[in-house]
């Protein structure tokens, strides 16, 4: 994949991550104290992770050629772990 085609991909799923994230909080306004509390500690978490991925997309956009392997790897690292994150919220807070 190019690098104007990673680009494109991450954006799309920053978008699809915020996507979740209204959907999240939607069903967290509607769940108990407790949920709600755990929620907000947890999307603070996944926050930081998007804006890291943000970050990471504008080095894609910025870097040399020859960081772009390395940078793309360490985007696609900080998405995993980032959906790790969701997966998990979604399984264990909003089951």
């Amino acid at each position: 994949m190019d690098r104007n085609a990673f680009i494109e991909k991450i954006k799309g799923k920053l978008n699809e991550l915020d996507n979740e994230f209204d959907q999240l909080q939607v069903k967290a306004d509607q769940a108990s104290e407790d949920v709600r509390h755990k929620w907000e500690s947890r999307k603070l978490e996944l926050k930081e992770k998007r804006k890291e991925l943000a970050a990471r997309l504008d080095e894609v956009r910025n870097d040399s050629n020859a960081r772009w392997e390395d940078v793309k790897a360490s985007v696609e690292k900080t998405w995993d772990s980032t959906l790790e994150g969701l997966k998990d919220i979604k399984n264990n807070l909003f089951k």
